[in-house]
């Protein structure tokens, strides 16, 4: 009688404490879980949906695995920078740097083909096609929201999208504390991935306006070339390859004909080089416009430009040598996506534009490795990889927000090419709980999406091991509505605009949007 009211206690601490710890770590599920989040986990161990880092199985048991931001870690660290990072998933950075030669390696080249991901290449492309036989399948993830703004930044910083400040496209941001009868700039909608990083909402760029803020509250974190450029002396001769270098004209990969220009590079190019007047060397290749998507020029025109880039990532490799210099060069391409978001994935166009790649990046090789030009084999690493993968939305998996979810909300962050398929919604002050019940009487949009918090999406470390950074969390809003099917929301100019049409689209956890290739191979003797 003495003895059990005392064990008991003892059990009831220890139990308490062990919960404590599971709640501790950020992606560990917990008893006291929302339904949703308990949904989420389920579809995680059925691999229905895919984690961004953990591995779970049907028993429970859960591993890290490699991330887009590894490879990140990878590469700067190959180029002098971020030896000393430590943190959950270092250890498949390291593992990814080694392979990749590290600092001793004197030619490294990252192509990235935006959109490609692996489920892309398996539905076109033969197992014996030249990219599949290098492709490392089921090696590497996409960053969430699977979408290009957050992994080009994750690129770019060898952040998570918690932290790096950009984790999707039109950010609703918050200028300042409202006071009565005063003045106050109104919201922003942060959008990087344009000409001049832009309020969305007004036209506004952050550069030349006086009622926006400067690129440094956009960017939370900055890019690992800006610590290359402080090294005691740059040890690689860094090369930056894609449409948005500047030059004499060239079309944003996310904009429409009307919106090409000619002169310097975009705001995000520059900035992921590490600002004006950074000592790297970029080229500018052309691109295609969107008048061309579907007809035969299109693709066509895709695999001219992409044949161009590879031949000045080749120039580049051969410069560097004939300087005694080792290199990295950053190849990007924003296809096969532009075609996948006007077609869908199935569309044949996209065929010839994967089939061409797959030429040129075997050419790559042979070119690296003298067998077309009978020289001495370059000590050099390609690795071509992807930013996400894509799925096709049809007309009827298109959904509208009903009245009454509407009335609940400030802001909703939506849209038939991704935004839709993680969308950040911003209730109105005190609405939330009144969101969620709605919400769940809507039998289609329960259904097809798991409403989370932002707190509880964080806290199963879709966003990263961390919790975001406190600058980058409002613009998040109040809730994620992440797919479980290739159910998207859309707003209703959108849904008039593609009510007929097939679309590609990309953000959620499907496997198709999450597994990206990890196609390797290697020159070295």
């Amino acid at each position: 009688k003495l003895i059990h009211p005392f064990i008991l206690t003892l059990f009831t601490f220890v139990a308490g404490l062990w919960r404590w710890k599971l709640k501790r770590c950020n992606w560990e599920e917990t008893k006291d879980e929302s339904p949703e989040v308990t949904r989420l986990s389920k579809l995680f161990r059925s691999s229905k949906l895919i984690h961004p880092f953990i591995l779970t199985n049907s028993v429970g048991s859960k591993k890290t695995v490699a991330n887009f931001r590894d490879l990140a870690i990878a590469c700067a660290q190959c180029c002098g920078v971020f030896e000393d990072v430590r943190d959950s998933t270092v250890s498949h950075s390291n593992e990814m740097a080694e392979l990749m030669g590290g600092t001793t390696r004197n030619h490294i080249i990252l192509i990235l083909c935006d959109g490609m991901g692996t489920s892309i290449l398996e539905k076109h492309l033969p197992k014996n096609s030249f990219v599949r036989r290098f492709n490392k399948a089921n090696v590497l993830r996409a960053v969430f929201p699977s979408t290009t703004p957050a992994a080009l930044t994750t690129l770019a910083t060898a952040e998570w999208p918690g932290q790096h400040g950009v984790p999707g496209w039109d950010l609703r941001e918050p200028r300042g504390c409202e006071y009565p009868g005063e003045s106050c700039p109104p919201h922003a909608q942060i959008r990087i991935l344009a000409d001049k990083i832009t309020d969305f909402k007004t036209g506004e760029t952050y550069t030349n306006s006086s009622s926006t803020s400067s690129m440094d509250d956009v960017f939370v974190s900055t890019p690992w070339a800006q610590k290359v450029r402080h090294l005691p002396k740059i040890k690689r001769k860094m090369v930056y390859i894609n449409a948005y270098n500047g030059g004499d004209s060239y079309c944003t990969g996310h904009q429409s004909e009307s919106s090409c220009r000619s002169g310097a590079a975009s705001d995000f190019s520059l900035w992921q080089m590490g600002g004006i007047n950074n000592p790297f060397e970029s080229v500018r290749i052309d691109e295609t416009v969107a008048s061309t998507l579907g007809k035969p020029e299109g693709s066509k025109k895709a695999v001219e430009c992409f044949s161009s880039a590879i031949d000045a990532a080749f120039a580049a490799v051969k410069e560097a040598e004939s300087q005694n210099r080792k290199s990295f060069v950053y190849l990007y391409t924003a296809h096969p996506d532009k075609h996948m978001h006007a077609l869908g994935t199935d569309d044949p166009e996209v065929r010839r534009v994967l089939e061409g790649f797959n030429s040129e990046i075997e050419r790559l090789k042979k070119n690296l490795s003298g067998e077309s030009t009978g020289n001495h084999p370059l000590d050099a690493t390609i690795i071509v990889t992807a930013d996400h993968g894509h799925v096709t939305v049809k007309p009827d998996e298109m959904i509208q927000l009903p009245q009454d979810i509407i009335e609940c909300l400030e802001y909703s962050n939506i849209g038939v090419h991704g935004k839709g398929r993680h969308g950040y919604l911003h209730c109105k002050n005190g609405l939330q709980t009144e969101l969620r019940k709605r919400w769940r009487k809507h039998k289609e949009l329960d259904a097809a999406f798991l409403l989370l918090t932002i707190e509880e999406a964080a806290s199963m470390g879709l966003f990263g091991p961390k919790a975001p950074n406190l600058k980058v969390r409002p613009r998040m809003g109040d809730f994620v509505a992440i797919a479980t099917s290739h159910a998207t929301l859309v707003s209703p100019g959108e849904f008039k605009k593609y009510h007929s049409q097939h679309q590609g689209a990309h953000g959620s956890l499907l496997p198709a949007e999450m597994n990206i290739p990890f196609i390797y191979f290697t020159t070295a003797t």
